[in-house]
């Protein structure tokens, strides 16, 4: 995923765009679940299919939110051409 230059979009863009981001983040990790819940009750399975809706769904969302904050902090970084100084003690 590219997310673009903050400075080039309005605040209202922006806002949408982490919006739609966090929403299917959120849908990603209840769907499985409410998948599984159903599944258990159509086949009388007990809570099988719920657990295992709830271990994806949590995968999912998870994996997704840190491919989304590591696309950001890429995004925020500024190379300015020198290496870093290191720390004294």
């Amino acid at each position: 995923m590219v997310i673009p230059p903050q400075k080039d979009r309005l605040p209202l863009v922006s806002a949408l765009q982490w919006a739609s981001r966090l929403t299917t983040i959120a849908l990603e990790m209840v769907l499985p679940g409410a998948g599984g819940f159903w599944l258990d009750r159509w086949w009388g399975t007990g809570v099988v299919f719920l657990i295992l809706g709830v271990i994806v769904g949590f995968w999912l969302g998870l994996s997704h939110l840190l491919q989304i904050s590591r696309a950001a902090a890429h995004n925020h970084r500024k190379p300015s051409g020198k290496p870093p100084v290191p720390k004294q003690p």
